[in-house]
């Protein structure tokens, strides 16, 4: 099946989350918008409150506190929470990190792991650095063995953290291989920088700038498996998620544009009759739909296929394309509105400065496409556009 129904039970924890969203998120966008600024209390909040809805940790197997949501049913939420502006959408659809399970032990399960699932503290993922971002395999951290521990050093840029984060997810290279390390916030040896602002501020998360200078962690800490494969299968599902999202962040501006485009007169006629606008609009439905597709299509593909190149190179097309889309649809409904659409009390201004990144972040555009046409070079058309098993 290219692009399968929702089941039932995930069509009524979508709608469910949408109207979370906007009772719940919407006000608290308002509320930030006007001050400029994000209260730490607030967002937890915000969180307790989809927890207790029974938003959080869906992905995690019922074994370690979830529902073990297929990756389809986790986009369909994902799109949802990316109707959110200020990243509120991701205290509403708490992942947790489930790759974990399939490459630590069962100690570092218990330890690190488990406090995430019962909401005490988030995890960060430091992989990004100065000299390489997308390309994992360029990292210049290393990690050396003195012992029972290891020793690393080196330096790492734009690490992903929803607040103060219980550990590091580490990647350093050892030599001929790459390693991922648990390491606490306050190891000696591990400083913060500075923690730099962006484009998109204010927004939940935060990516802190942070440095290893000799810091020593213990052997205890070393994921056993994984190494450049994990980041790389991290990577893979956070390009699905930021898919998933702009496709909502799309329909909230369409929305959006669309009702402004019939109630706003210009020229003794409701904006919707000129086609200078209708069309704007036209343009991004179409797309949006092709985007949405084209997103469960690859959600499906995670669940159902083994070969995970194709996977990977389906997900690639799918945050290429979704991402693009989410900037054009962004852009056409700033015009629609018109000097409305650059107040930041409007959403479609908010969206237009945050769905920027998307382009960027777990991958640039340009890698998108370099996997792509890897994957086609090596494996043809029919590779993708089938439905092999």
């Amino acid at each position: 099946m290219i692009v399968p129904e929702l089941p039932a039970d995930v069509r009524m924890l979508k709608e469910r989350v949408g109207r979370f969203v906007v009772v719940e998120v919407y006000p608290l966008e308002a509320a930030i918008a006007e001050r400029g600024t994000i209260e730490s209390t607030e967002v937890d909040e915000l969180r307790r409150k989809a927890r207790e809805a029974g938003f959080a940790m869906l992905n995690m197997p019922p074994d370690h506190g979830g529902q073990g949501l297929s990756m389809l049913g986790q986009v369909a939420l994902e799109e949802e929470s990316g109707k959110a502006t200020n990243g509120l959408g991701f205290a509403v659809v708490d992942r947790g990190p489930r790759e974990l399970l399939e490459i630590a032990t069962p100690a570092q399960i218990e330890r690190f792991v488990a406090p995430v699932i019962r909401g005490e503290y988030r995890e960060a993922w430091a992989i990004t650095e100065p000299g390489a971002g997308s390309d994992v395999s360029g990292i210049e951290t290393t990690a050396t063995r003195e012992g029972d521990e290891w020793v690393v050093n080196g330096e790492k840029w734009f690490v992903t953290s929803e607040g103060d984060p219980g550990f590091y997810l580490v990647l350093a290279a050892t030599g001929d291989e790459q390693l991922l390390f648990f390491v606490e916030p306050r190891t000696p040896g591990l400083e913060i920088v500075r923690t730099p602002r962006f484009l998109h501020d204010p927004y939940i998360d935060h990516h802190p700038e942070i440095v290893f200078r000799n810091c020593r962690v213990p052997e205890t800490n070393r994921v056993p498996e994984g190494g450049g494969e994990g980041a790389r299968e991290w990577f893979t599902v956070e390009r699905l998620f930021i898919a998933a999202r702009c496709c909502g962040a799309a329909e909230r501006l369409l929305d959006e544009a669309s009702a402004w485009a019939m109630q706003r007169e210009a020229f003794g006629a409701p904006l919707v009759e000129h086609q200078g606008i209708s069309f704007q609009l036209a343009d991004s439905l179409t797309e949006l739909l092709a985007a949405r597709l084209l997103t469960y299509h690859a959600a499906h593909a995670f669940d159902a296929l083994r070969d995970r190149k194709i996977v990977h190179g389906k997900v690639a097309m799918a945050k290429l394309f979704a991402s693009e889309m989410a900037g054009r649809v962004a852009d056409r409904a700033l015009q629609v509105f018109g000097g409305r659409g650059y107040l930041v009390e409007n959403p479609a201004a908010r969206f237009y400065r945050e769905l920027r990144v998307d382009r960027i972040w777990e991958g640039t555009s340009e890698i998108q496409r370099l996997v792509i046409a890897r994957g086609l070079f090596k494996r043809g058309t029919a590779a993708y556009l089938g439905w092999e098993s």
